[in-house]
């Protein structure tokens, strides 16, 4: 690599993603909702970051797997550790 060449690193590029309108819709009434109670938003791609950001790999896994395995009832919200116990019940 020569010095007008700059390697971008996978943390820089990100992910590019595209969303279709469907997806974005919560979001931009979040942002309508936020901008009406309190006169002002981070917009519609800060939200989606956001929740994004939230998002831990267990809750995406468990996500995953309601939706692979067709599972429409309420599941178990297990600990933070991942390990279940009689508070899970």
């Amino acid at each position: 690599m020569n010095s007008d060449t700059q390697a971008v690193t996978e943390e820089e590029a990100g992910l590019p993603l595209v969303l279709p309108p469907h997806l974005t819709e919560n979001f931009e009434k979040a942002d309508r909702n936020l901008l009406e109670a309190y006169g002002t938003s981070p917009g519609v791609t800060a939200l989606v970051r956001l929740w994004i950001a939230c998002g831990t790999s267990r809750v995406i896994q468990r996500e995953f797997e309601r939706a692979v395995l067709n599972i429409r009832r309420k599941t178990l919200n297990l600990p933070e550790d991942g390990q279940f116990d009689e508070d899970c019940i």
